[in-house]
């Protein structure tokens, strides 16, 4: 059992902080024209009744994580030079508990805060294709608890680098598709304060790959297949650690549908799920986008 309790610390560990990191969607990788304010509004459910470890499932009486986050976002579009490039603010928060073995955790707040800038090296509206660098920023300023079970903070700095090719083509008359492949890597400073002794917690960093494919149903509505997969990631405590018990072998699928309102608006919808996973809740989330497009130019227009 001792070394299914240091499963439970490690793999669980800033589950939080992960969940509630914004992953991309089919045509992010598409750049607005400079001078669009994106205003978006993400919420997820999550929810999990087993737990995994070296890829083996942990015999547990009870194992019940359910989980709700928000995440605001802002993105502004801009000109640099002959590029165009993004800003952006995210700030996630919300609420999760987890059961294991009758022995019930939670937690709440804010989450850790982010900005990013992408930068689209190719940004060609007549043949839809996009190739865009993003570095990510996350600040340790979000809600942290010690125990390291349950945080929404996870009390260090993390370092995101993402590259995105996105290319779309007329599959029929009027019908748009794109294909969009992201490879990232996320990096990790120490947590100086994990657990009740204040230990000193490390990761590897954490690679990652997703494609979507989508479609265009009608002008209005369009959908896409989602996949996603994560490796490394493995965890050290105070320099002790088993990596087959603490790296993140991760694949999720899923599908998504999006609705364009009205001019400026639009309605996404996603499902997705672990179908393999090495370490930690295999989970599957609900997820519900609202998202208002503006344009910065003619609001200052019309204020003058």
């Amino acid at each position: 059992m001792k070394r299914w309790g240091v499963v439970v610390i490690l793999s669980l560990c800033m589950l939080i902080p992960a969940a509630a990191s914004a992953q991309n969607n089919a045509r992010d990788g598409i750049a607005a024209p400079p001078g669009t304010i994106l205003s978006v509004l993400y919420g997820y459910h999550y929810f999990g009744d087993y737990l995994k470890a070296d890829g083996k499932t942990v015999p547990m009486d009870k194992v019940d994580l359910q989980g709700n986050y928000g995440l605001w976002r802002e993105v502004f579009y801009f000109q640099v030079g002959s590029f165009v490039a993004n800003a952006q603010f995210l700030l996630p928060f919300g609420n999760a508990s987890l059961d294991l073995n009758h022995t019930s955790l939670s937690t709440s707040g804010i989450g850790d805060p982010s900005i990013l800038t992408t930068f689209w090296f190719i940004n060609r509206e007549s043949t839809k294709t996009y190739l865009s660098f993003t570095p990510w920023f996350y600040f340790p300023l979000g809600n942290y608890s010690n125990d390291g079970l349950l945080t929404m903070g996870a009390n260090r700095w993390r370092f995101k680098e993402e590259l995105n090719f996105t290319r779309g083509f007329e599959a029929f008359p009027d019908h748009l598709a794109f294909i969009e492949v992201t490879a990232g890597a996320d990096f990790f400073t120490a947590n100086n304060d994990y657990g009740p002794a204040g230990g000193k917690l490390e990761q590897d960093p954490v690679y990652s790959i997703e494609a979507h494919l989508s479609y265009d149903l009608t002008r209005r509505w369009w959908v896409s297949a989602d996949f996603y997969q994560y490796w490394g990631g493995a965890k050290t405590i105070d320099g002790v650690g088993d990596p087959g018990l603490t790296r993140a072998a991760q694949q999720v699928i899923g599908g998504t549908v999006a609705f364009n309102v009205s001019r400026g608006w639009q309605v996404l919808f996603q499902y997705r799920r672990d179908v393999a996973i090495e370490n930690g809740v295999p989970d599957q989330t609900l997820l519900l986008r609202l998202l208002y497009a503006t344009d910065f130019n003619k609001l200052v227009r019309q204020l003058r």
